[in-house]
């Protein structure tokens, strides 16, 4: 029985929605009637599901979408497995979802211990940090499109041979993929600064498959590029390749609380040493010849609503090519980060958090002139609109 209500309530839901929420296409005389004579059959039975997918197909072919969601909803509440409803939901609600633009941007100071990375003759540093990201989704026609443009630069007090800059973007359609999955190939570039001077451009290539599973976003991106260094850089010009898998685990121990799991591998084509010591964005890419592979655990619980807490490590072994031991060995570096967080939800506003970080860098090499200790303390401010 209650069921059956709430079937007749979706049906007049639905009809409410047509009459009142949207403009209807064009419909000519015979689809008019095909529609009508189906709706008829629907309120004959609201529980039969092939007249609701009988009538849920005419509606979304006469461009009325959504009296067919409204209807493909209806059928999945009696038959949750019907495959062609579920597509139908998701194609859908992609088709309905509005034009969106994402900007954050961030700003804030720091600390390192250690930003030269060096075993001996350790010199601290103040920083500043300033990032900017834009992500704007659209239709284009048939197909939704997303475009991400960022932009970072850390600028030190007292190393500023270390001070770098990066500005680039991507760009690609967003596909469907079955019901719950997309996948977002993209294309694009940028262009880096290292010390005030030209350091490096890029081009870009990969795919992205995200989706919500289990309750929380996940995605894994598969990327490749070139990149082209100035001709005075230490660094010669080179491929690289990277993947990463993000997968999120909500509710691990209540029902405010996520764990993030990040496995991640890299190839570097990119000959030559790494002089620069960005951890933000695509930068991370150290050159030199090698493969590294590791992961990323991290705990976030919101203990509040203003505060955010979170804390983790990130395991990474670099294995170099062409760099050698003084005793002959191949380089061979293990870095160990682990990393705690808090965040002071909407501090300076509804959209405005302080975050605070510590990271702490141990690299451990068989090359006992690259192990270095590395204390990294940032605050800064992160505001979304």
């Amino acid at each position: 029985m209650k069921h059956s209500l709430l079937a007749v309530a979706l049906v007049a839901s639905a009809v409410w929605v047509g009459v009142c929420g949207e403009k209807a296409a064009a419909v000519d005389r015979d689809q008019a009637i095909a529609l009508s004579e189906a709706y008829k059959r629907v309120l004959a039975d609201p529980t039969n599901a092939a007249a609701n997918m009988e009538y849920a197909r005419l509606a979304e072919a006469v461009g009325q979408p959504r009296k067919a969601l409204a209807t493909y909803e209806r059928v999945l509440l009696y038959d949750p497995n019907n495959e062609e409803a579920l597509a139908a939901l998701v194609r859908i609600r992609r088709q309905l979802q509005p034009d969106t633009t994402l900007i954050t941007l961030e700003a804030g100071f720091g600390y390192e211990s250690n930003p030269l990375q060096r075993n001996t003759d350790l010199e601290s540093s103040l920083k500043a940090y300033a990032a900017g990201r834009i992500e704007d989704e659209r239709r284009i026609g048939d197909t939704r499109w997303r475009t991400l443009l960022l932009g970072n630069a850390e600028y030190f007090g007292d190393v500023s041979e270390l001070d770098w800059g990066y500005l680039g973007g991507v760009t690609g359609p967003i596909l469907p993929v079955g019901t719950v999955i997309s996948i977002n190939p993209f294309i694009g570039g940028g262009v880096s600064s290292l010390d005030n001077a030209y350091y490096y451009s890029e081009a870009i290539a990969g795919l992205q498959f995200e989706g919500y599973l289990q309750g929380a976003y996940q995605l894994a991106r598969l990327r490749a590029g070139y990149r082209s260094f100035n001709e005075d850089s230490v660094s010669t010009d080179g491929f690289y390749a990277d993947f990463v898998w993000r997968w999120a685990i909500p509710q691990v121990v209540d029902p405010d609380d996520t764990l993030v799991i990040t496995p991640h591998a890299r190839w570097s084509g990119i000959g030559g040493v790494d002089i620069s010591n960005s951890v933000f964005g695509p930068n991370d890419i150290k050159p030199g010849d090698y493969v590294s592979w590791g992961a990323r655990f991290e705990y976030f619980n919101q203990v509040a609503d203003w505060l955010t807490l979170g804390g983790g490590v990130d395991f990474t072994q670099t294995l170099y090519d062409h760099l050698y031991t003084p005793d002959g060995e191949k380089r061979d570096d293990v870095l160990i980060e682990p990393l705690v967080s808090a965040v002071f939800n909407r501090a300076f506003g509804m959209q405005s958090d302080l975050a605070l970080d510590y990271r702490f860098q141990w690299n451990q090499s068989n090359d006992e002139e690259r192990d270095f200790g590395n204390h990294i303390v940032t605050a800064r401010v992160v505001t979304r609109f």
